[in-house]
């Protein structure tokens, strides 16, 4: 599996993020984020990361989506393929180890898995 994101492991469309939202198959909270996934008939898993509307200016709300990005990265071939998976963040004083903890709290919670972390 390619350690890197690609253009086709992102779900970009709104029409995209409204089948995810409207009925998933999986949904996990934690402190700080959210987790919504829906099961897809495809090969490999694609994934976003949202802010709400009230998460600070652009520079943090950037910052926060590119962090977790990069947690996803590193964590997808934990992953089961054929998932369409969003997190939603939400404001707060959150550094990398800590949305790192609540990505693998909220995967965990969801039943996907990486029990070795």
């Amino acid at each position: 599996m390619r350690k890197n994101l690609t253009s086709s492991e992102r779900l970009k469309s709104r029409a995209e993020f409204v089948r995810v939202f409207s009925k998933p198959d999986f949904k996990a909270g934690c402190n700080g984020a959210k987790l919504v996934a829906k099961q897809n008939d495809l090969e490999f898993s694609r994934f976003a990361v949202t802010t709400v509307k009230k998460y600070g200016n652009a520079v943090q709300r950037n910052y926060a989506r590119r962090v977790l990005r990069e947690i996803y990265r590193n964590r997808k071939q934990d992953l089961p393929a054929g998932l369409d998976l969003i997190i939603v963040l939400f404001p707060g004083d959150f550094g990398y180890h800590e949305r790192e903890q609540q990505f693998t709290k909220m995967i965990r919670r969801a039943g996907f898995g990486l029990s070795d972390i």
